[in-house]
């Protein structure tokens, strides 16, 4: 089905730790939405990958996503290899997005950084007629990136202080992930005791820099288009 706003992740858990306001004030201005999991999470410390399938299948109701698929690709490896990049670029193909969202290019985990290469490729050769791929050429208008562990200077922070608790319960669907001293499987970051707290601590100090109670950051490559200037003063709340 058509898509508005598409987020391109290398985990099941991605999305919802991280661009699942977004998605959830998208949806609710009357924007489809969906996420396209590269891997299973099969390789991760903890949980299985039947049980990770379980636990997006319930984050995606939450959210109330209109499409969640996923590629597949080995957990752990993934690459810009071009069979990897004609798989997404099939998927935007098919579903059109208006808006495109990956990760940001610099983080710890290789899967991250290089799903973020994989989705500016597949976001780029998808317009191209002439590159493989089943369906019409599309480009998506526009393409934002996500934080996930390192920090860059936003070019825009979306409220999503009326999405907070959606987005906390569609992440605490994740339990194999989070928190669990009777899993009795090794610690993780985001296992640790402490994670969740310090997750809020970020949307918390992001959203106090546009004076709001919860923000997400997103980083654009260029300049971010406004076509009304008036709505930058109509669409925030008064700074205190």
């Amino acid at each position: 089905m058509p898509l508005d706003v598409l987020a391109v992740c290398a985990h099941p858990d991605d999305a919802e730790l991280t661009c699942a306001g977004l998605l959830l004030r998208a949806k609710a201005g009357g924007a489809s939405i969906g996420v396209c999991d590269l891997t299973r999470g099969e390789a991760g410390t903890r949980g299985s990958a039947a049980e990770r399938d379980g636990e997006a299948a319930a984050a995606a109701a939450v959210l109330g996503l209109d499409e969640r698929v996923n590629l597949e690709i080995p957990d752990g490896a993934v690459t810009c290899t071009l069979e990897n990049r004609v798989r997404l670029v099939e998927v935007i193909r098919a579903h059109r997005p208006r808006l495109l969202i990956g990760p940001y290019w610099e983080d710890h985990h290789p899967d991250h950084a290089n799903a973020s290469l994989l989705a500016k490729e597949a976001w780029w050769f998808a317009g191209v007629g002439k590159h493989p791929g089943r369906g019409a050429p599309h480009r998506p208008e526009a393409m934002l990136h996500y934080m996930s562990r390192y920090q860059f200077r936003p070019s825009l922070v979306v409220d999503i202080s009326e999405y907070w608790e959606r987005k906390r319960r569609a992440a605490a669907c994740y339990r194999s992930q989070l928190h669990d001293p009777d899993r009795g499987e090794p610690e993780t970051a985001i296992s640790a005791p402490g994670y969740l707290e310090a997750w809020e601590g970020r949307h918390r100090y992001y959203g106090s820099l546009i004076g709001v109670d919860y923000g997400e950051p997103y980083l654009m490559r260029g300049p971010v288009p406004i076509g009304d200037p008036m709505a930058l003063a109509f669409g925030r709340r008064a700074m205190l």
